[in-house]
């Protein structure tokens, strides 16, 4: 069994600027000006590239490395803090930070490979059988690491890594390393760092904010064990079937209606159908403790979450529609509050005169927060559009927007359903149609304060043909299941009752909600 893996290429001439002594380089690193964790992190990320460069025996090799390893953990923290920033685009210093975190991991992990070559190199050297599956763990941590880091600023992955990720555990499979336990027992095994790689591709991570990112990766990694690898020869139910292409530098896929028969590519099934089960016997338990629950947006937002993962999981979402490409101008208004007004032609909505103090007062007009976009493609349930040069951290995961052609005044209303940051300039970001035509409303509960101000809402009118009910989309933690509502339309007050929650994103609720009595 050969293992072929990319490796930075030998530069003699840094033999003499690199540390090789493990008690200085850990002085070293401790002395790191940590306050300053973009300056820490160049000067390490200097000393780790110059020593992945520079010949030395595998065992001096791990050592420094594994005090690498050991900083980078807590300088990776400090960087997160900069760059785990509410929207796109990143500002300057969260770009940078993102960066330099990215290449510290891939650094560590081109050591590690370049440690784990070695070692096989020599295939007769005393304690292989053990070293080698830690080597391989700990690659496939940094590229674990890697990938949170990439959905978390909707960057790709970098070219070759998953191929790499692949091989790797190809080998350990061949090698029968897979299940071997580490010498660290507070470390996954292969295949469970593998499993945590995969899955959290699979939630596509790429449609959650921050915030709900923790809670995908606390579920990847607490359910992780329940995933199971399976040849393709023993493909069952289409459901919760997914592909990984050993050979291909790809994440893995969903099988869905595809057949396996005459598959000849170097693959392997992951099956989730135990993983999905033990979800919806958590979720289960979390709605029926969520009632007595005393934040209960919280726990909204965590059984919100796990219906989601659970779905993606089981059966991923496909495209209903072909898209069609396009260079569309169009403006868009970003959030639930711009798209009301947008909708409202510009018009702030007023408080009723009842509920206000003396000293209130109210602007009847403002102007709309419109930013330009181009669309890249489209299909009549959504758009793909990208903007350059946008206002840094504008565009959240899970945010109600409103756009129309650039010329035209009527205003859709929908979802940012993905994001990718393309490079500095460029962003690009998946909208979903929730409605093409929506009312401009104040609502407030009917039980509460007397004087509670009325919030901004949109209500989405019934299409009997699609049998969709009427709907109300109001700012995130507003919904509990029968609550009333009071309603202030154009033509006045109306009850309201809400009743299904369609979606709870990080933006807006969105439920179905039937007239009060």
């Amino acid at each position: 069994m050969s293992l072929s893996l990319k490796l930075p290429v030998y530069e003699p001439n840094l033999a003499s600027s690199v540390e090789t002594n493990p008690k200085r380089l850990k002085a070293w690193l401790i002395a790191l000006p940590m306050a300053n964790p973009l300056v820490a992190g160049r000067q390490m990320c200097d000393a780790l590239a110059a020593c992945n460069r520079v010949k030395m025996s595998a065992d001096d090799r791990i050592k420094l490395l594994d005090e690498y390893a050991a900083t980078l953990e807590s300088l990776q923290s400090e960087l997160d803090i900069i760059y785990r920033v509410p929207g796109l685009p990143l500002k300057e210093q969260a770009h940078t930070a993102a960066m330099l975190a990215r290449r510290l991991s891939l650094e560590l992990a081109d050591g590690y490979k370049i440690a784990l070559t070695d070692r096989l190199e020599k295939r007769l050297v005393f304690g292989n059988a053990k070293i080698v599956p830690v080597l391989i763990q700990k690659i496939l941590a940094q590229y674990y690491s890697l990938s949170q880091l990439c959905y978390r600023v909707y960057l790709p992955m970098p070219e070759g890594v998953w191929l790499e990720a692949h091989k790797l555990f190809r080998y350990a499979v061949e090698a029968q390393l897979i299940d071997q336990a580490s010498a660290d027992k507070n470390l996954p095994s292969v295949a469970r760092t593998y499993k945590y790689i995969l899955l959290l591709a699979l939630a596509e991570p790429h449609r959650f904010a921050g915030i709900e990112l923790d809670k995908v990766v606390e579920i990847v990694e607490n359910y992780a064990g329940h995933a199971h690898f399976q040849p393709v020869s023993q493909l069952g139910s289409a459901a919760g079937f997914f592909l990984v292409s050993l050979d291909e530098d790809k994440p893995p896929q969903y099988v869905g209606a595809r057949t396996m028969d005459g598959y000849l590519g170097g693959g392997v099934l992951l099956d989730t159908s135990e993983l999905v089960r033990q979800l919806h016997k958590s979720l289960l338990a979390l709605e029926a403790k969520s009632l007595l629950a005393h934040d209960r947006v919280k726990v909204l937002m965590w059984i919100e979450i796990l219906r989601r993962v659970s779905r993606q999981w089981t059966i991923s979402a496909k495209r209903t529609f072909q898209r069609i490409a396009s260079e569309t101008p169009v403006d868009i208004c970003l959030g639930l509050r711009a798209a009301v007004l947008c909708v409202n032609e510009g018009h702030a909505l007023l408080q009723p005169e009842s509920i206000l103090d003396d000293d209130v007062v109210h602007v009847t007009t403002e102007e709309l927060p419109i930013t330009q976009w181009k669309v890249v493609n489209e299909s009549p349930g959504g758009y793909a559009v990208a903007a350059e040069n946008m206002l840094a951290e504008r565009v959240r995961a899970g945010e109600i927007v409103a756009l129309r052609a650039q010329g035209h005044e009527n205003w859709m209303v929908a979802s940012v359903r993905w994001l990718q940051q393309m490079d500095k300039q460029r962003l690009e970001i998946g909208l979903q149609i929730i409605t093409v035509r929506a009312t401009a409303v104040m609502f407030r509960p009917t039980i509460g304060l007397k004087n509670e101000q009325y919030q901004a809402a949109l209500l989405l009118p019934e299409i009997p043909a699609l049998k969709q009910a009427p709907m109300l989309a109001t700012p995130k933690g507003c919904y509990m299941n029968l609550r009333e509502l009071s309603v202030l339309t154009a033509d006045g007050e109306i009850l309201i009752r809400a009743a299904r929650l369609v979606e709870q994103q990080m933006g807006y609720d969105l439920f179905e909600y039937k007239l009060g009595d």
